[in-house]
């Protein structure tokens, strides 16, 4: 196991440092130079205001299309395209949060209470769908998400037309909004664009319509030795070729004072990847137990190649909630795991058909005890054609794992 060294007092020196040196310049100004390592391309950005807290919920809002009144950006909310796109996102995600996210925090609250207090809830193969993973575990103090999707940084909203940037954000959600999942290939068509280059802004769309205050915001990146180090997301990101990249979300939800923390890492999570970075694995586990979610995994962990991932979440989870995508019934036996089972299986769609499980059919074929499921989720995404499974680890295998 390698030493993770933190340089956390060196960028409270650093950030103070900057901040000092900007309270001459005008809020939002014009934005720094690329140092050596960051992502070619990338858009401009943004120079943070005095407030840098402040400043990152003010843009946080301004991404969602919700108007802030005040702050740094309250006068960009008079020109176009931004009126346009505030109007019809709100729309949009009302029409979203009315027909799949209140029957899933209906459902969550009484369903998921056991995992409620979940310190630690870890989505694989997440993309930046932070939205499902916060609507069924609001209370979680730490979110882990991992996903190939880039990291992108922060664009200036100061500068230039950013209508490029609205129509290309409302691209990259379309299908999450219609369909409750992205598609691979066309959010990676949709996060490729110099406007809108990584997840960031995605992720900050969702803490704004999820009612967060968001209060920080820090690129993440793991050397090849095992070093953390974090930076503002006001400055230039710096990435080395063999470093993970990754990005630190801080923020409070509505009706809290209690600090959560969103992390999100570019990495691979096949066996090769994994068992060459023993210390990135090793972060991981430090935030253990964990809850983990999986949906429209993509089968991946059903694979031989995808075993290491699978038997981490096994072994260093207390609960599991998870769609039939994710990891087989067979890796959970009845003498480790209490089991629900929710919604409805007979088979995956075509493109994923032979991944079917005959012995999750017979549960839900058999099984009077199956619980209906008022939302849909993971491919099968319609109301009554989708299933979750729930998995709580028996109290002597967790006591076995912890040893």
């Amino acid at each position: 196991m390698l030493t993770v060294i933190r340089r956390v007092n060196l960028f409270r020196l650093l950030t103070t440092i900057l901040l000092l040196a900007l309270l001459a310049v005008p809020a939002f100004g014009g934005a720094s130079e690329s140092a050596p390592g960051q992502d070619p391309g990338s858009p401009s950005p943004i120079a943070p205001a005095a407030d840098p807290k402040g400043a990152y919920q003010d843009i946080a809002l301004f991404i969602a299309g919700v108007s802030n009144g005040s702050g740094a950006l309250a006068a960009q909310e008079q020109h176009p395209p931004w009126p346009q796109y505030a109007k019809s996102m709100s729309q949009t995600w009302g029409r979203y949060d009315q027909r799949h996210l209140a029957p899933m925090r209906a459902w969550a609250a009484q369903e998921l209470a056991a995992a409620a207090a979940a310190a630690t809830v870890f989505y694989p193969f997440s993309g930046p769908d932070f939205v499902n993973m916060y609507t069924l575990f609001p209370r979680a103090k730490t979110y882990l998400m991992i996903a190939l999707e880039p990291v992108g940084v922060i664009p200036d909203f100061t500068a230039g037309n950013k209508g490029h940037f609205f129509a290309n954000l409302k691209r990259s959600l379309y299908d999450l909004l219609q369909l409750n999942f992205f598609i691979t290939e066309k959010l990676k068509n949709s996060l490729s664009k110099s406007e809108l280059k990584g997840v960031l802004p995605v992720l900050m769309f969702f803490l704004a319509r999820g009612n967060a205050r968001v209060l920080d915001v820090r690129y993440w990146r793991m050397e090849p030795d095992g070093a953390i180090e974090e930076s503002p997301a006001s400055g230039p990101r710096v990435v080395g070729r063999e470093d993970i990249a990754g990005v630190r979300l801080d923020f409070v939800r509505a009706g809290s004072q209690e600090p959560q923390t969103l992390y999100y890492f570019r990495f691979n999570l096949r066996n090769d990847s994994l068992q060459g970075r023993e210390d990135f694995v090793s972060f991981l586990k430090g935030f253990a137990p964990f809850t983990t979610f999986a949906k429209a995994a993509s089968y991946l962990m059903h694979k031989p190649h995808y075993s290491a991932i699978r038997q981490l979440i096994l072994d260093h989870s207390l609960f599991v909630l998870q769609g039939d995508s994710a990891i087989p019934l067979k890796y959970f036996p009845r003498t480790a795991w209490n089991l629900k089972f929710f919604g409805n299986y007979a088979s995956p769609i075509n493109l994923f058909k032979n991944y079917r499980q005959r012995d999750l059919a017979e549960i839900y074929r058999q099984d009077a005890e199956v619980l209906p499921l008022p939302f849909g989720i993971d491919y099968l995404h319609r109301v009554n054609t989708s299933n979750l499974m729930f998995a709580a680890k028996k109290l002597e295998a967790a006591a076995g794992n912890s040893k």
